[in-house]
């Protein structure tokens, strides 16, 4: 009898350590093991770039300003990132947060192997987020319903220095069955020029801030919220290093090259850029019977150094992954103006390479996104006018 006992005991501990290597030891769930799935990240930007330049800036007169602007957005609207974060939010779990991976990815697309126990997920992720100093990911280790991207809290930041993306998607991990996942990363922020015709203006400096866009994203609702009021800054484009050495724009040239929209500049145009957020898509502001959705904040030092200031209001939304060019022209006293009184060049009729004038415009050309302005002259510095950022 007691031999019999022995050998029962034995046989039972036998079985609890041979089933130690195995999962679900408690309740015999197989979806509890871990199961190695296959992501393919890949970058999907949707950009209207080039349309917005053959657009506004897409005449060979154009061209060093369409250079200068190529320039400054290579780092914005890019064709790879460096790395990638996700984060898996159980839904059997009340959408906790169970498994986060970080990789290097220095391409547009890589495929990565992961290991998640078979469950239903909501996948979010983030791209080149580190790289954007004022912006950071909140609430990745809590619920998924508040995982975002969150912009700093402060009345002015400067302009973002490249494009950071973000993905969302759903997976169902089966067990023992390889599965394979396309998640796609979508370009979060967003870039707008300023271009100024200052033929008619002597200037000293310009500055630009823009205001009304975004201040943070929630990653797996793909929704934008606008709680703050903080204006982003913009950076100076030198346009003289696109010039070409037999470019003079101080005196009329031979070539004639006629845009009904920019007319001949003889001074080389100034251009601002700036990339944050997006704006909204709709607004409930007007002007006249225009809706203002965002406002850029143009300051213009004169030769005395009086400052104009001018609130340029947008009707036109500036859409995540888009580039939005603003055009316009300044008065002699450093008035900002998107309908400039139409001059059209006259060539010489005498010489045999001229073209014949083009026909008068109806009316003079303007740029549609700009529904209304707003001038300040003698403008103070000091009354929110941030000189140093």
């Amino acid at each position: 009898m007691k031999l019999r006992q022995l050998l029962t005991i034995f046989s039972l501990d036998l079985m609890v350590m041979t089933s130690l290597p195995g999962c679900g030891l408690i309740d015999e769930k197989i979806d509890d093991c871990p199961e190695e799935i296959t992501l393919t990240c890949s970058l999907n930007l949707k950009s209207n770039k080039e349309q917005e330049m053959d657009d506004k800036i897409g005449t060979e007169h154009d061209r060093p300003v369409r250079a200068a602007l190529e320039k400054y957005l290579e780092h914005v609207f890019v064709s790879s990132v460096h790395e990638v974060d996700m984060y898996f939010y159980d839904q059997r779990r009340r959408g906790k947060m169970t498994h986060e991976q970080h990789e290097i990815m220095d391409a547009g697309q890589r495929e990565f192997e992961i290991r998640l126990a078979a469950s239903d997920y909501r996948m979010a992720g983030s791209a080149n987020v580190s790289a954007v100093p004022d912006v950071t990911l909140e609430g990745a280790e809590g619920n998924f319903d508040i995982l975002r991207l969150v912009q700093k809290k402060k009345e002015q930041l400067p302009t973002q220095p490249t494009a950071f993306f973000s993905a969302r998607k759903r997976l169902t991990v089966r067990d023992r069955e390889d599965q394979h996942y396309d998640v796609e990363f979508q370009m979060v922020n967003a870039a707008a020029a300023l271009i100024i015709n200052r033929d008619s203006c002597d200037v000293k400096s310009i500055r630009a801030d823009y205001g009304g866009f975004a201040d943070s994203f929630k990653i797996l609702d793909s929704a934008f919220a606008f709680d703050n009021k903080t204006l982003i800054g913009t950076d100076e484009i030198d346009i003289m290093p696109f010039m070409g050495s037999d470019q003079d724009v101080s005196s009329e040239t031979e070539t004639w090259v006629y845009d009904a929209f920019w007319t001949r500049w003889k001074k080389v145009p100034l251009m601002v850029c700036g990339v944050g957020f997006p704006s909204p898509n709709v607004s409930d502001e007007v002007i006249g019977t225009y809706p203002k959705i965002w406002t850029i904040y143009l300051y213009v030092t004169m030769p005395d150094n009086t400052v104009t200031r001018n609130e340029i209001y947008i009707g036109k939304p500036l859409q995540a992954g888009h580039l939005l060019i603003v055009k316009g022209w300044l008065t002699a006293n450093g008035s900002f103006t998107g309908t400039p009184e139409h001059k059209p060049y006259n060539p010489d009729p005498g010489g045999p390479d001229f073209p014949p004038e083009p026909p008068e415009p109806p009316e003079p050309a303007n740029d549609s996104t700009v529904v209304g302005v707003s001038v300040q002259l003698n403008w103070q510095q000091g009354m929110g006018y941030n000189t140093e950022l």
